[in-house]
């Protein structure tokens, strides 16, 4: 489940300079900004560009500069506070602090580092295995927790093996702790792609669909064969290339590396009671997320909205995927890790969750909507909406490779928040469903492999000093091609079989 680094860390200096950067700017857009916009979608540009700004500098922590649009378009007239405020309780925010807190159980319970081991010490012993298994086993974690939690957990397992691998292993001396390191941070960016709550960019894409007219209802399920396909197809590439084209590695056995994990894994000893718990509950809110069903879909949501009354038009709206995260959550302070024991999860606990990436989310639906809203996103449409024309093949390949690059230099999550509203309009003015669109960009917001700034994992891994910035050049620029590539088959595979909701 990928997350940004949104959370303060110790005390800070004010930094007067970048703090003032932010007004300037936004006075300056507002100044230059065409004449013919009415004044809500000046104000909104005003907004926009304050917060974006405060978020890209870190002038103050991005938590704090998030809940500027809160305070900001009352003041400039683009709505009231009654309105920005909703913005910051919507259920896809629900959903993610449910996601949160149930990663958070699977953190403290130790399951996490479980789950890794037994999927290491499963893949085999050649240091081309090894370097696959770390690659597999960060994709199937951060589908479920933060990808910096992830990275931080699989760090020192994988200086551990490389270590021990590498003592015996003079020709693969350095190169393979580089490429362990790489598919690690490169799992983690991948494996957020899967599922809805992987990484944020989803949820902005299904808050976004859910706004569109008609709305697009994207849940746990519908996002499946959208995100899944990607981490399928684009795992065992980026396997393939780094283990033997970019980075190669011999193909002979690692036996030291693998004593290394299996030591590990005998010192966890049995599987507690409280993580046999944990993993239930992370299992059933898994299958009711899958099962839930709706439109013409069985599930259970059916039978429980006739049961309590509820008409089937709007049961989708009464019994959604937050329901689903927050019961699962408060379930872990209810059940016990063992009989008479405390509960799976207590506050003390809780209170490490990021938090601020709530407000990030709050702030980023309040600029989208706020686009919409003023008139802004169908401003940016209207220049947009000859893309359209071009044919569809090229036109994914053109927001592919423009959303990954621009991750590159800027957080996708900032990225998400200001592309989709502004591609949803382009493409609803040139006459194409704006899932055609939306969801290259959304695909490939995660695909950012060649700077240490794009992703935490990316940063996490450099801060090593075992990365040097020219191999993860190298290494990256390819993969980001290779990501668009893989972007292009999946999005042309799901418009061929119709799997795009409501982009029929």
């Amino acid at each position: 489940m990928s997350s940004e680094n949104v959370e303060p860390k110790g005390p800070r200096k004010v930094r007067l300079g970048m703090i003032l950067l932010g007004p300037l700017l936004a006075y300056l857009t507002y100044l230059v900004a065409p004449s013919d916009l009415p004044p809500e979608a000046r104000g909104t540009l005003l907004v926009a560009m304050w917060t974006l700004t405060w978020w890209v500098t870190e002038a103050v922590p991005i938590p704090a500069a998030s809940l500027l649009p809160a305070v900001l378009l009352p003041l400039f007239g683009v709505c009231d506070a009654q309105v920005a405020a909703k913005y910051y309780s919507h259920h896809l925010i629900m959903l993610l602090l449910g996601g949160f807190l149930l990663a958070r159980a699977v953190e403290c319970s130790g399951l996490h580092r479980r789950i890794a081991l037994a999927t290491l010490t499963t893949v085999g012993t050649s240091p081309r295995r090894l370097a696959l298994g770390f690659l597999i086993t960060s994709a199937m974690l951060s589908m479920w927790i933060s990808n910096t939690a992830t990275t931080l957990m699989l760090m020192p397992i994988a200086i551990s093996v490389a270590i021990r691998t590498e003592k015996n292993n003079v020709a693969s001396r350095g190169v393979f702790t580089t490429c362990l390191l790489l598919c690690t941070a490169y799992g983690a960016n991948v494996g957020g792609i899967g599922t809805l709550i992987g990484t944020p960019p989803n949820l902005i894409f299904a808050k976004n669909a859910g706004d569109l007219d008609p709305p697009v209802i994207i849940d746990f399920l519908h996002w499946l064969p959208m995100g899944l396909p990607v981490v399928v197809l684009f795992i065992p590439l980026v396997g393939l290339l780094m283990t033997r084209f970019l980075l190669p590695l011999p193909p002979g056995s690692a036996r030291e590396g693998m004593e290394a994990l299996l030591e590990e894994r005998r010192d966890l000893g049995k599987m507690s009671s409280g993580e046999t718990r944990v993993l239930v509950v992370f299992l059933v809110t898994a299958l009711l997320w899958i099962t839930r069903g709706g439109e013409g879909m069985p599930g259970w949501s059916g039978p429980v909205a006739d049961l309590m009354g509820i008409p089937a038009t709007v049961a989708r709206d009464y019994l959604n995927d937050s329901i689903v995260a927050l019961a699962a959550a408060i379930s872990l302070f209810v059940i016990p890790s063992h009989r008479g024991g405390p509960a799976l999860l207590d506050w003390e606990q809780a209170k490490e969750v990021p938090w601020g990436m709530l407000l990030l989310f709050g702030g980023g639906f309040a600029l989208g909507g706020s686009f919409q809203q003023s008139g802004l996103s169908e401003y940016f449409g209207t220049m947009m909406a000859h893309w359209v024309d071009l044919p569809f093949p090229v036109l994914v390949m053109s927001i592919s490779l423009a959303t990954t690059f621009l991750t590159e230099v800027t957080s996708n999550t900032a990225s998400m928040h200001l592309l989709m509203p502004i591609l949803s309009s382009a493409a609803t003015q040139g006459g194409i469903p704006p899932l055609h669109m939306m969801i290259p960009a959304v695909l490939s917001v995660s695909c950012a492999f060649m700077l240490p700034v794009a992703t935490a994992p990316n940063a996490i891994v450099f801060a090593t000093g075992k990365v040097k910035i020219k191999t993860m050049l190298r290494c990256g620029l390819v993969l980001n091609l290779v990501g668009v590539a893989v972007v292009l088959v999946v999005t042309l595979v799901i418009k061929a079989l119709n799997l795009m909701p409501g982009a029929s």
